[in-house]
């Protein structure tokens, strides 16, 4: 992050994050497939860790709860990095990096919806298991972008428990 806010993300090259985090370009690698997709090191952990979470639910859990649990689960990982601070006042400072991270949010998005398909036994790209996979995306992408990180886990729980119980009752409008 520090690289790529002191000289822009087209003069930062893979040696050197490679460099500064004092590791190999093969290990790097091993990790991402592009510098840019350094600005969201947790991102492929997270999704890993809901998967699983959401694989451990139980079975007769109805669908949007499962997977509302499941994300619940991975609040403390997701706060306990601070990476994504960083990487805000990247993407603040540099817009056109966002498509990187609009690509990460869709592999993410595609892979919990196979996971959410095959945990009702269905196969291929199932339009209610895509819608799912997409609401729950976009409730946790709303919830994360009002987040005042101030308030911690607890309010970030808050928050997405908000954002899930209102795609519950049919997304009700705010009232003014």
């Amino acid at each position: 992050m520090r690289l790529f806010l002191e000289r822009g993300p087209a003069a930062v090259t893979v040696s050197d994050i490679c460099e500064a985090a004092g590791v190999s370009a093969r290990t790097f690698f091993n990790y991402f497939d592009a510098k840019e997709e350094a600005l969201l090191p947790w991102d492929k952990h997270l999704i890993e860790e809901v998967i699983t979470e959401l694989a451990a639910r139980p079975a007769a859990e109805p669908p949007l709860t499962a997977v509302r649990r499941a994300i619940e689960q991975t609040f403390p990982s997701l706060t306990a990095s601070t990476g994504w601070q960083a990487c805000d006042r990247v993407l603040t400072a540099y817009p056109e990096l966002r498509t990187t991270i609009v690509h990460g949010m869709l592999r993410n998005q595609s892979r919990l919806a196979s996971a959410l398909a095959e945990r009702a036994g269905q196969t291929g790209g199932r339009l209610y298991s895509q819608l799912l996979a997409g609401a729950a995306a976009s409730a946790f992408r709303a919830a994360f972008s009002v987040w005042a990180p101030e308030t911690g886990t607890a309010g970030l729980q808050a928050l997405v428990g908000e954002a899930f119980d209102r795609l519950a009752a049919g997304l009700p409008p705010e009232l003014t």
